[in-house]
C-alpha cells in the first residue's frame, strides 16, 4: 500500500467489535482504531487482559492500532464544564486514556465532540479548550498526540488550535461530519484543515445517516475529497468509519452482508491509493 495504510474503526466493524482483529485481517486491513470503552462498563481497554489480547492478535495478524478513541466522551463529555458530573467523569477518562495509550504503545488519542459533548454554544467551545489545555501537556510528556474531531467549520476548528496553543494537538478529519451536521462543503473544509491534520482520518459516506452508505454513494463528494488527498500528497492512515453493523448500510440482511460491504469499501480505497 506504499505510504497509505487502510484501517477501520472497531465500533463500525461487522459484529460490532466481536473478533475485531480477525475480521480486520480477513478484510485485508492494516489496522484498527480502538476505543477506550465506556464508564458504565468499566472501560474495557483499560483491562490488562484485554490489552494483552489485542497485542497478541495484532502480532498474529500483522495489524497496527493507530489510535485510541474516547467515544464515551459523547455520553460523559466536558463541553458543559469540568465541574459537572459528566465533566468529572470526562477528566478522569482522559487521565486513564493516557495510561492505557502508554501501556499499549499507542501514540495517538482522539477526543470526539459529538452527542453530549457537541459544541453548540460558545461556552462549550471554551470548556473544550480548557480540556485540551489540561490533557495536551500531560500527553506531550508521554510522547502522545491528541486529536480533535468535531463538525465545526474550519475557521472555528483552527481557532480552537490557536487558543489551546499545543504543538501536539491536531485535527482528526472526517469525510462526512461537516456535510452531515452543518451542510458544509467537505472539499473546502479539507483544503483549509489539511495543514493542521494528523496523519490519520475517517472516511464514511451517507446522506440520511452518518456512515450509512458505501463509500462514494452518499452526498459527501467522497471522490472529490480523495482526489484532494492525492493532490496534496497525503501520507498516513485512511480509516473507514462506515457503520457496517447498522441497518442503513447492511440492507437489513443479517447474514454476511456486513463483511461483504466492508470489503468492497476496502477494495475501493486500495484501488484509489494503491
Amino acid at each position: 500500500m506504499g505510504k497509505i495504510k487502510i484501517g477501520a474503526t472497531v465500533w463500525g466493524l461487522p459484529g460490532h467489535a466481536l473478533f475485531g482483529p480477525y475480521i480486520a485481517y480477513k478484510a485485508g486491513l492494516d489496522g484498527i482504531q480502538l476505543e477506550l470503552g465506556s464508564y458504565e462498563f468499566g472501560y474495557s481497554l483499560a483491562q490488562r487482559d484485554v490489552q494483552e489480547q489485542y497485542k497478541e492478535e495484532g502480532e498474529r495478524y500483522n495489524l497496527e492500532y493507530p489510535a485510541i478513541v474516547l467515544n464515551d466522551l459523547m455520553v460523559h463529555g466536558y463541553a458543559r464544564g469540568r465541574d459537572t458530573e459528566d465533566g468529572k467523569i470526562a477528566y478522569d477518562m482522559m487521565d486513564l486514556s493516557l495510561d492505557v495509550a502508554e501501556e499499549m504503545g499507542i501514540p495517538y488519542l482522539m477526543l470526539p465532540n459529538f452527542g453530549n459533548n457537541r459544541l453548540r454554544e460558545e461556552m462549550h467551545i471554551e470548556n473544550t479548550v480548557e480540556a485540551f489545555r489540561y490533557i495536551c501537556p500531560k500527553a506531550e510528556k508521554r510522547g502522545i498526540t491528541i486529536m480533535t474531531e468535531n463538525p465545526l467549520a474550519w475557521e472555528k476548528q483552527l481557532q480552537i488550535l490557536k487558543d489551546v496553543g499545543a504543538d501536539n494537538l491536531k485535527i482528526h478529519y472526517d469525510s462526512q461530519n461537516m456535510m452531515y451536521n452543518w451542510q458544509l462543503n467537505q472539499c473546502e473544509q479539507l483544503r483549509a484543515l489539511y495543514p493542521y491534520m494528523a496523519a490519520q482520518l475517517h472516511v464514511k459516506d451517507g446522506d440520511a445517516a452518518p456512515g450509512g452508505k458505501p463509500l462514494g454513494e452518499g452526498n459527501t463528494d467522497f471522490f472529490g475529497q480523495m482526489d484532494i488527498l492525492k493532490e496534496l500528497g497525503y501520507e498516513g492512515w485512511i480509516i473507514t468509519e462506515n457503520y457496517y453493523n447498522k441497518p442503513a448500510i447492511r440492507d437489513d440482511s443479517v447474514r454476511n452482508s456486513q463483511t461483504e460491504i466492508m470489503m468492497k469499501d476496502v477494495a475501493l480505497l486500495k484501488k484509489l491509493f494503491g
